[in-house]
């Protein structure tokens, strides 16, 4: 009878292992997720979860299982019998509700988006899908924190990304124990991940399911300034300081929402009361230190994570390869490469690009792969992952860069050579430079804003001008545009700018950047006059910049304000609202648009360019201002644009007194000078409206021929559309035939089957390597063998029989072809005849061997007792004193007493397997005896027949013996007594 289902115990204090009943009902959208993954075979898991689940456990559950393409069983019907809860079969944008059960159709992937159920046609074969990672990364994506993922038995390693996935956005993950499981490599794959919070039996899953969830740091209702609170309390600092003493590593820059919530999670696992309480419980426990440590390193990747981002980085590679000239190095670093999936992904595209280069001009490569964790980096340098990453991987690829191993790919010898892996931390260890590529996926989002402010600036003080930054899609470079600029704004792949960084926004180096005198080896006076030189300089540069040199600003193509120098009020204000840093912004209404009329001029002519008796307007006077633009080339500086004021003063008014004439030449002068500096305008507006038109013209042409282009796409899609029309008809036909043949193969298997079960002779198949095919339950006996032992050499099987080995005779039947049989003898004093013949294909040819095992013990003991009687007989015979002499049916003698071998003087040997005629033939008195003798040879006849000897006569008698049932039994005796 199934057991009845655990309830949710009551909750009485905070923190202790009993959970409200209350607590796990309906909390509105905020439910938690459980996905379930396993595979056909764990259908006696499912039923032990379920039937200890509680019905209004408050959460939904998502049942995704192995099942083949052409499976038309009802699966939801059978999860029904394990538990009350509604189980409904998936169905594409099914809203998940808590409380009831959704199981996945067959041949469909699914995924979640905002708690709706998407289905999906496979795009991967068969033997490639992973449908249990595939939901599992959508599940953590889309519940974070509320995410559940238990994988049950399954064969291979689908739902070892997921756990990865799920624990990297602070979900919990379950594992039934191996020990538990009919197929455990699905467990196994999950537990080598060390990602894993509960490794349990199915039936001990819902208790410790329940209890996690409910523990009271992840409850829902914790309202904002108690987390507020949590996170600011001395608990947090103790824990950090904990961690910091134990490992070295400090987390306080790690963000703190982050390092809180994993923190939650190990207080939650331990069911421990409080913060407070987990210090203590820290201390007492270090390796629980380093089992958080380990949490706040978990760092997930894969293989080409974000395809589509990789081939775009692609792109850039091919021409950051193509620039470089024969022997250049390539520097790469790939920061917080975690399990090392990321960096062998970046070597792929490496290689694939030499490919387009001819061999002779290929550049020298460095790849750099650090992390914090050194067990992920020992993880990496090995190089093995679980063979889930087909679904990832091309098969090409596969091929070439990865060796092949029952459940694992190793990546090749040579692309782990090309790699360097090292533990390094990204704040206080020192950079690695002169990089043409600094790929930082998903580093930056647990880090700091403040933090993020400073390693920016490293990251572009390490990249070379035109290398490359490739981030991950939720990050960015803040404020930075002065530093980098976006070459795929989608997939954060940014270029280095050729400015070099202020030293005021670079993070402290933990190495000193040049060798600095020790301070006793100068001497006191010296150091007085030192500091005043320095003292003097300092200030007369201080008052040449701010009183004998010209108003001037440092802008950058977009026209920030990088730098000022002296007295700019005149000329910039603080604009209305936000306080934006921005020439075109600050400058006053009148010198707006001069400004970048001329700062446009200088970037086009590459020269400077100066604008004339600018006015300003101050009260009832006018000012009149200079404005020059010159474009900097110096190093560090490239692209900047340098814009000085030069103040000509108020403008003098003429005295009245002077002739009307004069005030006339003064205004049509000012005029003329005015329609020049509006003619240079409409000029330069003129040049940028042309130019403008020019590039909308080509802009125009690249659209005609991209609509030319969509157009005839669009028609081969129409074509490709009937095409795929008439070949899916084909291919429906030929899975109606397929259908049919595996309807039928089903048939033939089952006729095998019991064909094999009814002879009850073991049989066991193999092929040419010597592992195991297919066996009947009768080898069972003979074996220790278990259903997964398929596929295993049966040399690694442990056997029953009695010191034998036949290795030897299996390989010489399928060296020789022959058929060759054994009687061998188990510990149970059991006797089988082994058969072992050569296993032939319908096209004749050997694949293997097959082994049959038949029980001969009752013959055995039959031929025992047989012999027994023959030795008693012969015994018998042996000590009368007449001649006997016992032959079979061609008259050759069998046995032979010591009378008979003294009265003929033969040795034993001599009279074994001879005829008895011949070796009486002597002694026969004529022929009409010999021929007399044959005549009464296999009849009832008694006629004398006499033979001569030394010592006399002796009649000769012939006597046919008898079996049970006095039939012929076809052996003679010869008796000789001598006449008197």
């Amino acid at each position: 009878m199934p057991e009845k289902p655990v309830k949710p115990l009551k909750k009485t204090k905070p923190a202790v292992i009993a959970v409200d009943d209350n607590a796990v009902k309906n909390k509105g959208r905020s439910f938690p997720v459980v996905a379930i993954g396993g595979s056909a075979g764990a259908f006696a898991s499912f039923k032990l979860f379920f039937t200890h689940m509680s019905a209004e456990s408050g959460m939904a559950f998502v049942i995704i299982i192995h099942l083949d393409p052409n499976h038309k069983g009802h699966v939801a019907d059978l999860i029904k019998t394990f538990t009350v809860m509604p189980v409904i079969e998936a169905a594409d944008g099914m809203q998940l509700e808590e409380n009831k059960v959704y199981v996945i159709p067959a041949n469909k992937d699914m995924g979640l988006h905002n708690r709706r159920l998407l289905l999906l046609n496979p795009t991967m074969p068969n033997g490639y899908r992973q449908p249990i990672d595939y939901f599992l990364q959508s599940l953590a994506d889309d519940q974070w924190n509320r995410a559940v993922g238990i994988i049950f038995s399954g064969m291979g390693s689908d739902g070892e990304t997921g756990v990865r996935m799920i624990k990297e956005k602070l979900g919990m993950v379950m594992v039934q124990d191996p020990q538990t499981a009919q197929y455990n490599s699905m467990p196994l794959a999950a537990i080598s991940t060390n990602l894993v919070d509960y490794v349990l039996s199915p039936e001990e899953m819902p208790v410790k399911l329940i209890q996690y969830m409910n523990h009271p740091v992840l409850a829902e209702e914790a309202s904002e300034h108690v987390r507020q609170a949590i996170q600011n309390s001395n608990a947090i600092q103790k824990i950090l300081m904990l961690l910091r003493s134990h490992t070295g590593h400090d987390f306080s820059l790690y963000k703190k929402s982050t390092i809180t919530r994993r923190i939650d999670r190990r207080i939650a696992y331990h069911q421990i009361a409080d913060y407070a309480t987990y210090v203590t419980f820290l201390r007492e426990n270090p390796q629980e230190t380093d089992v958080l440590f380990n949490e706040l390193l978990i760092g997930v990747t894969k293989f080409f994570r974000d395809s589509a981002a990789f081939d775009s980085l692609k792109k850039r590679l091919n021409l950051l390869m193509k620039d470089k000239k024969s022997n250049e190095p390539v520097r790469i670093w790939v920061a917080g490469c975690s399990t090392g999936e990321e960096a062998y992904s970046i070597a792929m595209l490496l290689m694939e690009s030499l490919d387009e280069i001819e061999k002779n001009d290929w550049p020298k490569l460095q790849l750099f792969a650090t992390d914090l964790d050194a067990e992920a980096i020992d993880h990496a340098r090995a190089g093995y992952y679980y063979d889930n990453i087909a679904a990832d991987v091309s098969p090409e690829r596969l091929g070439k860069y990865f060796i092949k191993n029952e459940h694992t790919y190793q990546v090749r010898k040579e692309l782990r050579e090309m790699i360097v892996f090292a533990q390094h931390n990204l704040i206080k260890d020192a950079p690695f430079t002169r990089l043409d590529l600094l790929c930082c996926r998903n580093v930056m989002i647990y880090l700091t804003t403040e933090l993020q402010r400073k390693i920016i600036p490293v990251f572009h003080y390490a990249i070379n001008p035109k290398g490359l930054m490739f981030m991950g899609p939720a990050e960015t470079i803040g404020g930075f545009t002065d530093m980098f600029t976006s070459v795929d704004p989608k997939w954060k792949i940014y270029e280095r700018k050729g400015s070099n960084v202020s030293p005021g926004k670079m993070i402290d180096f933990p190495f000193n950047v040049a060798r600095q005198l020790p301070a006793q080896a100068v001497k006191a006076d010296d150091m007085d006059k030192i500091i005043i030189k320095r003292s003097v300089a300092d200030t007369f540069n201080k008052i040449l910049l701010e009183h004998h040199t010209p108003a001037a600003v440092l802008v950058n193509d977009r026209g920030d304000i990088l730098y000022s120098n002296g007295k700019t009020g005149r000329f910039l204000e603080l604009p209305h609202g936000e306080a934006i840093m921005n020439i075109h912004r600050m400058a006053r209404e009148e010198l707006r648009y001069v400004i970048g009329n001329v700062i446009h001029r200088a970037r086009g002519q590459k020269e400077p360019v100066v604008v004339d008796d600018v006015k300003l307007k101050e009260e009832r006077q006018i000012r009149l201002v200079s404005l020059k633009a010159s474009v900097l080339e110096d190093t560090g500086l490239q692209g900047l644009v340098l814009l000085v004021f030069d103040d000509k003063g108020l403008l003098k008014r003429k005295k009245k007194a002077r002739a009307g004439g004069e005030q006339k030449d003064v205004a049509v002068e000012e005029l003329e000078k005015e329609l020049v500096y509006t003619k240079q305008q409409l000029n330069s507006t003129i040049e940028q409206m042309e130019t403008s038109v020019e590039e909308l013209k080509s802009t125009n042409e690249e659209l005609q021929s991209t609509n030319e282009e969509l157009q005839s796409t669009n028609e081969e899609s129409l074509t490709t559309k009937e095409e795929m029309q008439s070949l899916n008809e084909e291919l429906m036909t030929i899975n109606m035939q397929y259908q049919a043949k595996t309807d039928e193969l089903t048939r033939i298997n089952n006729d095998m089957k019991n064909l094999l079960d009814s002879t009850e002779i073991g049989t066991i198949f193999l092929d040419n390597n010597l592992d195991i095919l297919r066996y009947t339950p009768q080898v069972r006996k003979l074996f220790n063998l278990i259903p997964t032992d398929i596929g295993r050499p049966i040399l690694h099987v442990v056997s029953n029989f009695d010191n034998s080995n036949i290795e030897d005779d299996i390989n010489e039947v399928i060296e020789k072809l022959v058929v060759k049989e054994l009687e061998v003898k188990t510990k149970n004093d059991e006797w089988y005849r082994v058969r072992i013949m050569p296993y032939r294909t319908l096209d004749n040819f050997i694949s293997g061997a097959v082994i049959t095992f038949t029980l001969i013990t009752q013959y055995k003991e039959l031929e025992q007792n047989l012999q027994l009687l023959r030795k008693y007989a012969d015994n018998f015979v042996d000590i009368l004193e007449v001649p006997i002499a016992v032959t079979d049916q061609m008259l050759k003698i069998t046995h032979a007493n010591a009378a008979f071998l003294q009265l003929t003087k033969l040795r034993a040997e001599e009279a074994i397997q001879k005829p008895v005629i011949g070796l009486l033939n002597n002694y026969f008195k004529n022929e009409k005896q010999i021929g007399l003798f044959n005549s009464i040879v296999g009849t009832d006849d008694q006629e004398i027949v006499e033979l001569e000897f030394d010592n006399g006569l002796y009649r000769l008698t012939v006597s046919q013996l008898k079996g049970p049932d006095r039939s012929d039994s076809k052996q003679f005796v010869v008796t000789l007594i001598k006449s008197s």
